[in-house]
């Protein structure tokens, strides 16, 4: 099981790699963690983006709550001190608390990757969060009391075998037609409505939507929207004094309110406010 590299903590290039992956706070979040991820098998990379653990430090008295928001519809297994579960893909960012010394891991499905194990139509669990013993009957106490004292290497194979534990036959034909509109998105150049991405995946809106809503749970539509969104949080970073219409039409959007009102509503505070966090860093 192959290690994904990592940028250099605190460098331009990996604060850019950072807000773009959606974690809105690089800096501090760099002074306080160190995480290290897995690539899967190639057996399982169909379904698994990576295994990842997570470890930090703070000082004494010190609460730090890490804001990310997610660039993908990806769902994640979380493996805590206190309990494993099951997160659904949100429209909003995720956050958890951390103080003193901790560690959590956990497993990146691919978009549509989490739905052969789930088989469930994947919009019940958007938003959500289950048990994960729900799905994987080994995933009991004895794993998230146990298994975060391991060295990393070992914590993956753990959560390989975990998943291998409960063998699934996924749809590879609607993964890799998820995986190529994710793919086409991100692109720099990519296209920027579900019309276009239908036309450039010779499929039709409805077949596309529909692989979307059975096997993600969200529909291209979200990736599009959350593409833009990205990128304004990244550009807005760094500007000392952002032209929010100028950089609502550069990265999509079709009026500045709309920019506003979608950075507010998925990462919780204004742009502003947002800048000025940054900031005080």
């Amino acid at each position: 099981m192959g290690e994904i590299s990592q940028k250099s903590a605190g460098s331009p290039d990996r604060n850019r790699v950072l807000l773009q992956g959606g974690l809105l706070e690089p800096d501090m979040f760099d002074r306080y963690f160190s995480v290290r991820a897995f690539e899967p098998a190639a057996d399982m990379a169909a379904c698994v983006s990576h295994y990842w653990v997570m470890r930090w430090r703070l000082p004494y008295n010190v609460t730090y709550r890490p804001v990310e928001v997610l660039p993908t519809p990806m769902v994640h297994a979380f493996v805590t001190a206190q309990r494993a579960f099951v997160h659904g893909i949100t429209d909003g960012a995720l956050s958890y608390d951390t103080a003193g010394v901790g560690a959590m891991a956990g497993i990146a499905f691919k978009p549509g990757g989490f739905a052969p194990y789930w088989g469930k139509p994947m919009s019940q669990l958007r938003g959500g969060h289950i048990d994960l013993s729900t799905v994987f009957p080994d995933a009991g106490t004895r794993l998230y009391s146990e298994l975060l004292h391991e060295p990393e290497e070992q914590i993956a194979d753990a959560l390989d075998g975990l998943l291998r534990s409960r063998p699934v036959q996924p749809s590879l034909q609607h993964l890799q037609l998820i995986a190529d509109a994710v793919d086409a998105i991100m692109r720099e150049d990519g296209p920027t409505t579900v019309s276009a991405l239908a036309a450039e995946l010779f499929r039709s809106e409805r077949s596309l939507q529909a692989t979307f809503a059975e096997h993600v749970g969200v529909g291209p539509k979200w990736l599009l929207k959350r593409q833009r969104l990205l990128k304004a949080i990244g550009t807005t970073a760094g500007t000392a004094r952002p032209d929010w219409a100028d950089l609502a039409a550069d990265t999509g959007y079709s009026s500045q309110t709309h920019l506003l009102n979608d950075f507010k509503h998925v990462v919780g505070v204004t742009p502003t406010v947002y800048l000025r966090h940054l900031r005080r860093q």
